[in-house]
């Protein structure tokens, strides 16, 4: 938000890069621990990826309205959302284990 020309170019390059190795962590962390619930859970995950077609369009009309490095003040209340579930897992899932059938692979 605060970065111009090139920098902010691969700033956002960035985001991107990071963003598809953390789907991954979050969703292992949100359907560990799950047992029978987990094709559930996991559908859940899957079906919350539908924020990433909705959060651009509210982005867009920020952009519209107040200039688009403003508009990334959504994208930030969303790593904060990000941020507090990955303190969540810290804290209340450091001591799950693992089944035999996940050490196993399939």
């Amino acid at each position: 938000m605060v970065n111009q020309g090139e920098l902010a170019m691969y700033s956002i390059l960035g985001i991107g890069i990071f963003n598809s190795i953390m789907f991954s962590n979050i969703y292992t962390l949100a359907i560990s621990g799950l047992g029978k619930y987990t094709s559930q859970g996991s559908s859940l995950v899957v079906m919350a990826i539908l924020g990433g077609a909705i959060v651009p369009i509210f982005q867009g009309y920020l952009a519209d309205t107040f200039g688009v490095q403003k508009s990334f003040i959504i994208p930030v209340f969303c790593y904060v959302a990000i941020l507090i579930f990955g303190a969540y897992c810290t804290k209340y899932l450091g001591h799950v284990k693992q089944d035999a059938d996940a050490k196993s692979g399939h």
